[in-house]
């Protein structure tokens, strides 16, 4: 008993970005159990993935025990998984032996060092919103040190309706304020449709769950798309990396991929990261530049700082903050070509500033210019460690400028005048 509450204060006295080692990125898993061999796992390590979703499975001996070598080999990889164990899985209405469940689940797989946590459902409607708010309840308690995985639908015109509330704000309050889940996770590919209005519900959703995140002081993750479908386009390396970046900017503190694996072919799904074939595509790689390069120059730094606001210039996409000038940024000059300005604050309260070109398709070269001519401005480098960039000091103020590639991010500390 007295373990257990140790187990219990530990997790209540930090967040979960506290308890995470690495920036998590994974994708969701469709593959059967019986294809993962220690092969598979080392594809993950190969992509740059650092939590990511295991694969369903039923809950008999066998698989029970496959589960847990595959356990074995993410954990020598320093990779975490979400064990997706039917018998923790959700339905409307909750089974009465749910509690029951979720605790054997737990003995079997909540005490292994690379189990982050167990996925309860995926986008829940009105009818599951109990059930899923009393699951999390649940899953926690069979496993204090394990965080139950819930993936929420995105915002889109009548989705209100179907979650069952009139106002998306308050639904995303009252599941947090009901679960008391630690972290908000929800999926949106509206952005590689052709129109313009997948882009407005794009950054809607960003907006409105860092926001409710922010309210609630828990973190949230997005899942973004990498496989053609429908009439959602296949995306190219730029694609990728913007989808990755804007999320990033706008406060997202982990990104999740949909999806990794090809399943059996169907409708128009095609050009997965490995296909149906079990063999790497282009956007495999494309995938590993992104997540390595990631994580290689900002380590763990996005999972400790706080967004403060997330603008854009010189235009600004429906429903999003058009960037004014502040007490750190007197202006942004970047032509025609759009970017995004986030603030942000780190543990220390010191001020950070992230650009991202918001195209897909030209490369940019912002320049913004910081208030006092004593401000410094210091960029991360390839190494995780803080670089001077040179300013042009002019006016009373600094310059700075960065060429960037489509989607390209850059983030600065900035140490503004004494």
């Amino acid at each position: 008993m007295s373990l257990l509450i140790g187990v219990l204060t530990m997790v209540a006295g930090a967040t979960l970005n506290d308890q995470l080692e690495k920036f998590p990125i994974g994708f969701w898993n469709y593959a059967p159990i019986e294809v993962f061999d220690e092969a598979k796992i080392q594809e993950w390590q190969d992509a740059g993935v650092t939590l990511t979703m295991g694969p369903e499975f039923a809950a008999t001996p066998e698989n029970v025990a496959h589960m847990r070598k595959i356990l074995d080999w993410a954990q020598a990889r320093g990779i975490k998984l979400i064990i997706c164990d039917p018998r923790m899985g959700v339905s409307s209405p909750l089974a009465e032996d749910y509690a029951s469940r979720a605790k054997q689940a737990a003995a079997d797989f909540a005490g292994h060092p690379a189990t982050f946590g167990f996925h309860l459902l995926d986008e829940p409607d009105k009818n599951a919103f109990q059930p899923v708010c009393d699951a999390v309840g649940l899953a926690k308690q069979a496993a204090p040190q394990c965080h139950p995985f819930v993936n929420l639908l995105p915002w889109h015109v009548g989705a209100e309706k179907r979650v069952g509330f009139e106002d998306w704000g308050t639904y995303l309050d009252d599941y947090l304020k009901k679960s008391k889940a630690e972290f908000l996770c929800y999926d949106c590919y509206s952005q590689m449709l052709p129109e313009k209005s997948g882009l407005t519900m794009y950054f809607r959703n960003l907006t409105q769950y860092q926001a409710a995140a922010k309210r609630a002081g828990v973190p949230f993750w997005t899942t973004i798309l990498s496989v053609g479908h429908y009439h959602y386009r296949c995306p190219s390396e730029d694609d990728m990396r913007w989808q990755f970046n804007s999320a990033v900017a706008y406060g997202a503190q982990g990104i999740l991929y949909f999806f990794f694996y090809m399943r059996n072919p169907n409708d128009n799904y095609r050009l997965a990261p490995v296909d149906e074939f079990w063999d790497r595509t282009p956007l495999f790689d494309t995938l590993k530049r992104i997540n390595k390069g990631f994580v290689k120059r900002y380590g763990r730094l996005f999972l400790d700082l706080t967004l403060e606001k997330a603008m854009q210039w010189p235009e600004a996409v429906s429903g999003c903050a058009l960037f004014e000038p502040d007490d750190l940024i007197k202006e942004v000059a970047t032509g025609k070509y759009p970017v995004i300005i986030s603030r942000f604050s780190d543990k220390q309260g010191r001020p950070w500033l992230v650009l991202v070109n918001n195209s897909t398709e030209k490369s940019a070269n912002p320049v913004i210019t910081l208030n006092g001519a004593g401000t410094q401005a210091f960029q991360m480098d390839w190494n995780q460690r803080e670089t001077g960039v040179g300013v042009e000091k002019k006016d009373g103020c600094v310059k700075i400028n960065h060429w960037l590639a489509p989607g390209q991010m850059e983030a600065y500390r900035i140490a503004p005048a004494q």
